[in-house]
């Protein structure tokens, strides 16, 4: 079998460096190309056929996260992986869209990034623990304000007295007064249709809010 060829793309070279070991572990004899800018992972791109791109966009210069949308359509046997600490709506659109092979969290331990690589060997997808974690509060969080139509900061301090934390504790972290802080909660218990704050509370928390 033809060895693979693989890209690792990430501005923290200690971290490229960790990456290639535990890749080396799993790929005998894979040819590993190391870089910190997108022109180089366009120029490998375009020069050969690189099977794994093992890339974190947030931590890229000038890159941009619905490029991958377009790296995916120009090299449909290149199995893109994003492996970052970062994430955000439209790297969900990559998870839904199937667009990425893979998404794991730079926090992980190196048993599951090996889970990982060997589930995308198969065609398979991966999703670390970690992200879809994320992604489902995102889409909770998401919902809850379309349904009760809550702002934004109407939605932070519901999250926060999901935590437990007091009306104090809450203005404080906000910068906002205790009165401000009062305003947001009556406005909140009015759209939720929630007449207390201790089922305040609860509704957060079952909701995943906190």
């Amino acid at each position: 079998m033809k060895p693979s060829t693989i890209v690792i793309a990430d501005s923290q070279n200690l971290y490229r460096i960790g990456l290639k070991s535990v890749i080396k572990k799993h790929f005998k004899n894979a040819q590993i190309r190391e870089t910190n800018t997108k022109k180089d992972v366009l120029k490998w791109l375009k020069k050969e056929e690189i099977n794994y791109l093992f890339l974190d966009p947030y931590n890229i210069k000038n890159f941009e996260i619905d490029e991958i949308n377009t790296l995916n359509l120009a090299y449909p046997n290149c199995k893109i992986i994003i492996i970052t600490c970062s994430h955000n709506e439209l790297s969900e659109e990559l998870l839904i869209r199937k667009i990425i092979k893979g998404y794991i969290c730079k926090t992980n331990k190196e048993l599951i990034f090996h889970e990982a690589i060997s589930k995308i060997e198969e065609n398979e997808e991966y999703v670390c623990n970690e992200i879809l974690s994320k992604f489902f509060k995102n889409k909770v969080k998401n919902k809850c304000k379309a349904q009760y139509q809550l702002t934004e900061r109407e939605t932070e301090i519901l999250k926060l007295i999901g935590q437990g934390k007091s009306g104090e504790q809450i203005a404080n972290d906000l910068f906002i007064s205790i009165h401000t802080f009062r305003t947001h909660r009556k406005n909140i218990m009015k759209k939720t249709n929630i007449n207390s704050t201790s089922k305040l509370v609860v509704h957060a928390i079952s909701n995943h809010l906190g």
